[in-house]
């Protein structure tokens, strides 16, 4: 699928436009771009007088409890009972960079009459009838403001902090290298619109839970080094994140204690979930890339920054995935 054919935006406009109701699908272990991207998403179709809802095969995490309309997510379960579909029913998946993505709500996104997404990561095949894919957008926040401007709508205030959620979460407060002209023209936009951004980037940046704290107590002394201290990597067991009283959304950000260590080039943590399995969060910094590590396991994502799933015990996959980064590594070299 060649960059044309996987940037469809005339052609999701002429669905929205043809759209009776429209369903929107966050992808599942939710994170600031696929909730604050959704939710404007949602108000922007609802100025357009689009009957809307919003379905997540699990549920959002609490430090994004703050986002305007948050509580309009429906979870998947309760959703495919309460929701009537019809002929003219358009599905968008946004900041899915796979159908994977949406978990449980696969089948039911793809059981619609038209389906849609929205999405910037480079791995993304391109599933649904009409995709509106831009790998050089730094996140899925700046292809729906492009979808605001396309229908000339001026930004209001509560969509202006959904969009900088998506915008700056997926830039790390605008440091990384996906950061972009565009990224900052539009953030030009959102201070326009009224965005307090002194209260959302304390809020998104700056306070931690106690939770992530104590789990990021348990994480640091299993810090490793490989490759003379170029790649760095941290794990922890489903005991310790129990004992740290912490759930999956207190991991994000415990990367970057690896990535951030001076000399280091890639950087991976790792934890154990529930069900056995070990995800993966994994980064890079230039010219090194962990995109193709993930996919390697299952998983995607940007050349700097992905994740994945592995099957367990900690130990083995911990193993693998640092033989695959040290493979990276030296391929990167």
């Amino acid at each position: 699928m060649t960059m044309n054919e996987r940037y469809q935006m005339e052609g999701l406009l002429s669905a929205i436009n043809g759209a009776g109701s429209i369903l929107l699908f966050p992808h599942i272990s939710p994170d600031g771009d696929t909730i604050g991207s959704t939710l404007a998403l949602k108000m922007l179709l609802t100025r357009l007088k689009k009957h809307v809802n919003v379905v997540l095969a699990d549920t959002p995490p609490e430090n994004l409890s703050f986002l305007p309309d948050i509580y309009c997510v429906r979870h998947f379960s309760e959703a495919k009972d309460a929701i009537t579909i019809t002929d003219d029913t358009l599905a968008i998946a946004v900041d899915a960079g796979g159908d994977e993505r949406l978990g449980q709500a696969l089948a039911y996104f793809q059981s619609m009459p038209k389906t849609a997404q929205i999405d910037h990561h480079p791995t993304n095949p391109g599933y649904a009838q009409i995709n509106v894919i831009d790998p050089e957008a730094s996140a899925t926040a700046v292809l729906i403001n492009r979808l605001f401007e396309a229908y000339g709508l001026p930004l209001q205030r509560e969509e202006a902090i959904c969009l900088y959620t998506g915008l700056s979460t997926d830039t790390g407060n605008f440091v990384y290298k996906n950061t972009s002209a565009e990224a900052f023209h539009m953030m030009a936009k959102l201070m326009e619109a009224g965005l307090p951004i002194a209260t959302y980037a304390r809020i998104l940046f700056r306070c931690k839970e106690k939770e992530h704290i104590a789990l990021l107590g348990k994480a640091l002394p299993t810090m490793r080094y490989l490759c003379g201290g170029e790649i760095a990597g941290m794990h922890v067991s489903l005991q310790q994140i129990q004992d740290a009283g912490a759930t999956s959304e207190h991991a994000d950000g415990v990367v970057d204690y690896a990535i951030d260590a001076v000399g280091v080039k890639i950087a991976y943590f790792a934890r154990e979930t529930v069900d056995g399995n070990v995800k993966a969060s994994l980064r890079a910094l230039t010219p090194y890339r962990v995109d193709a590590v993930a996919e390697r396991f299952g998983g995607g994502g940007h050349q700097l920054a992905a994740g994945c799933t592995m099957p367990g015990p900690l130990e083995q996959a911990v193993s693998k995935l640092e033989a695959a980064l040290q493979e990276a590594y030296l391929g990167g070299a």
